[in-house]
């Protein structure tokens, strides 16, 4: 699934405005594996972003903190765990339950 990030900040310094295109790999209910062609220094640094994701139905909004990353083949894939808001927790479970219940994901 495709989608844009933002680059929130960089050590509480903004971030680029510009979105970055990325691939969802994994989604949990606290954390995420995103893939994109651009190399960001995640070790020693806190890289917070932001994802606009519809997953099944809702558009949703959660921001994440960059905690690891692993070159694939020119691809870089990153870990983010997610602070998702009370309110989209709900929203969160309810769109992974109904992406699984059309194959489209495995849940584990």
């Amino acid at each position: 699934m495709s989608f844009e990030i933002y680059i929130l900040s960089i050590n509480g310094i903004d971030g680029p405005s510009k979105p970055i295109q990325a691939e969802l790999c994994d989604i949990s209910r606290s954390g995420c594996q995103l893939a994109f062609p651009l190399s960001l220094p995640v070790e020693n640094n806190d890289i917070r972003i932001a994802i606009n994701l519809k997953l099944f139905e809702d558009l949703l909004y959660f921001e994440g903190t960059l905690r690891w990353a692993l070159e694939k083949n020119t691809v870089w894939h990153y870990g983010v765990q997610l602070e998702v808001e009370k309110e989209n927790q709900d929203r969160l479970s309810r769109e992974m339950r109904m992406l699984a219940g059309q194959g489209r994901i495995v849940v584990k």
